[in-house]
């Protein structure tokens, strides 16, 4: 069933006062120096010129929000601190759009779709989702050290959000339609086979990687590892699927391919042909958790207060995030994530950059994405006792909790930089 424009409302309400929350949060952060929106804003787009665009490509090789930003300002004479506001709008409006719309598809799929009022609310309140926040703990302040899918003061991370939940949702469906041929697709119409969907992916994929590569980073790895795992099993079980199975895993490579050029190609400008901006950055292996414990005094403690919903839903229902095709990648790209933050980073004075704790953040968007479809599933499915309506309910308050918590960072980035 699709949302009729009445029903629709309640999401354009709220997608407008999204739009007017991220466009104060960028004009309030663009006066503040050490802000991100300012570095990006006022450092950085000043190299796109005839004459510094090269060296602006290799400081900022992942640049789809600045060359929408300087479309605005040189096409359409948009002033620069709007036009920085307006396409950051647009993506947290795309990405609002998107989990809006994986929230009906995927609860249709189970014959139990949400209502369009309740899938609005959750997506709004999922969009300004933080870490909890408590100043008398030990686990970082309101983001560094508990870190959270929504990074909102970061522009290039907010634009990548949008195009990572659109590959999660094709690989769930590509991996259904490669182990039944009878699927038709939760997200995506799977009707027609697998060559445009593998298609849609290769390029969802590149623009993720041109928009930040940190998404890509995680994503890559953690199917393969889901897939090699898969094919493993089907080797054991000596069932004749094996050879077949390996044949999807090169497709899938395949779909990859050019993601991982461009993110060569980033890797070699920023490290080796001068686009560390200045700063003597190098690619290292740190100490284990050496850049959280920066930012953190316990990081299992900052993990638990940036994950409390999605830990809890785990807790209840972690068959879910082992054997569904959904969780299992969402899980796996965390576990990636997680292992890229506590294992990498720059050398020098940039090791305080976190620059490898975003790829764990990607992370934390697929299980929280995971964790709020699958929360809607059992709301409507396995709500049939009073024990698992109370473990329900208190699912959703946590899930609000966090978003109290992100209405609060986000009035805080009015008045702080």
């Amino acid at each position: 069933m699709n949302p009729t424009k009445k029903d629709n409302l309640a999401a354009i309400i709220l997608s407008v006062l999204l739009a007017y929350l991220t466009y104060l949060t960028v004009i309030n952060q663009l006066p503040y120096i050490l802000s991100d929106y300012n570095g990006h804003t006022y450092v950085y787009l000043p190299l796109f010129n005839p004459e510094t665009w090269i060296q602006g490509w290799k400081t900022v090789p992942y640049c789809i929000w600045h060359l929408s930003v300087l479309g605005l300002n040189h096409i359409l004479h948009v002033p620069i601190e709007a036009a920085a506001a307006y396409v950051s709008c647009f993506f947290a409006l795309f990405s609002f759009f998107v989990i809006y719309w994986m929230i009906l598809k995927y609860t249709a799929a189970f014959g139990k779709e949400t209502s369009s009022t309740k899938a609005a609310i959750v997506s709004f309140g999922f969009c300004l989702i933080q870490a909890l926040f408590f100043y008398w703990l030990d686990g970082g302040d309101r983001f560094l050290g508990a870190y959270s899918m929504n990074p909102v003061h970061n522009p290039t991370q907010m634009t990548v959000r949008p195009f990572s939940l659109l590959c999660y949702c094709l690989v769930y469906d590509l991996w259904n339609k490669q182990k039944d041929d009878t699927y038709t697709g939760v997200f995506f119409n799977m009707k027609q086979g697998l060559k445009k969907p593998y298609i849609y992916l290769a390029v969802l994929l590149l623009l993720s990687t041109m928009a930040k590569p940190t998404f890509a980073e995680m994503f890559i790895p953690a199917v393969g590892i889901v897939m090699l795992v898969e094919w493993i099993g089907r080797i054991l079980r000596k069932n004749g699927s094996a050879s077949k199975y390996f044949k999807y895993c090169l497709h899938m490579l395949c779909c990859a391919i050019p993601s991982l050029a461009y993110i060569l190609l980033q890797f070699l400008a920023y490290f080796f042909w001068g686009g560390s901006y200045g700063a003597d950055g190098s690619f290292m292996i740190t100490k284990w958790l050496e850049v959280w414990n920066m930012y953190s005094e316990n990081v299992i403690l900052s993990i638990g207060l940036g994950m409390a919903f999605p830990l809890f839903m785990i807790f209840i229902n972690g068959q879910f995030f082992l054997k569904d095709s959904l969780g299992r990648l969402a899980l796996t790209g965390y576990l990636v994530g997680f292992l890229e933050a506590a294992l990498l980073g720059e050398g020098g004075i940039k090791l305080s950059h976190s620059d490898f704790l975003w790829p764990m953040m990607s992370g934390m968007l697929l299980v929280w994405t995971a964790s709020t479809l699958r929360l809607f599933v059992l709301e409507k499915t396995q709500a049939d006792t009073k024990i698992k309506h109370i473990l329900i309910d208190t699912g959703w308050f946590l899930f609000f909790v966090h978003v109290l918590f992100g209405i609060l960072y986000t009035v805080s980035l009015f008045t702080t930089g």
